[in-house]
């Protein structure tokens, strides 16, 4: 359950740090039972505080289904640009952003929208994420070509390419839980490891045997560097 009454937080952070946990809670919602199989009232019900609380927010539902979907692109951008910035070539500039944006959508503390559940929006707000969305897939697939170019990515289609990726990555949320075997940290960095495989002009022999063996302890506690392999 996402806190809200007993958060402490300054007055200037604390409607930003609401609004979040807001979001959280309803993103959990969404992909647990689905967009229109979810109430408000149920989502107030697991924050602990009235619906009326949640107006002063957001004044409905699908606006709330808008802005999760809003954090997650947010997340996916921040990602590219931190790859383009630190990233070495064309495939780890794709791996850090793929590790990235998906740490962060299954974080336990982030926003953990399903994005299948596009269809749910409203017609404008529909519109304007596929926008943001296409706009992201086609910065991936300059990933994909740079990597072609540069001779670290193995020659290929980079639309279908960037499709197999975000496909994978977009359905993790509904099937993962952080409470399960895998940290999101092992997560990451396994399937992350997977799609760098497929696409690598040089793949590593051999992917790890058990994910929830992928990570030394030490780093499981923090999120992991989204650098590619050294």
């Amino acid at each position: 359950m996402s806190a809200w009454k007993n958060t402490v937080l300054s007055k200037d952070v604390l409607h930003e740090a609401k609004r979040a946990a807001l979001l959280r809670e309803a993103a959990a919602a969404f992909g647990r039972r689905g967009f229109h199989a979810t109430s408000l009232d149920e989502i107030a019900r697991n924050l602990g505080v009235t619906k009326a609380a949640l107006y002063h927010y957001f004044p409905s539902k699908h606006a709330v289904l808008r802005a999760c979907f809003g954090e997650a692109m947010a997340v996916a951008f921040a990602s590219l640009e931190r790859a383009k910035g630190e990233g070495r070539d064309g495939r780890e500039k794709l791996r850090m952003t793929v590790a990235g944006y998906l740490r962060q959508m299954i974080d336990e503390l982030s926003c953990c929208i399903v994005l299948v559940e596009e269809n749910a929006l409203l017609p404008a707000d529909r519109v304007a994420v596929v926008e943001e969305r296409d706009r992201f897939e086609h910065a991936l697939r300059d990933l994909v070509r740079e990597g072609i170019a540069d001779g670290s990515i193995v020659t290929c289609d980079p639309k279908l390419a960037v499709f197999a990726i975000l496909g994978a990555l977009n359905w993790v949320p509904k099937w993962y839980r952080p409470t399960g075997a895998w940290s999101a940290a092992q997560l990451t960095e396994a399937l992350a490891d997977l799609l760098d495989r497929a696409l690598s002009r040089r793949p590593v022999a051999t992917l790890a045997e058990s994910v929830g063996a992928a990570l030394p302890a030490t780093l499981l506690a923090s999120p992991p560097p989204l650098a590619g392999e050294g």
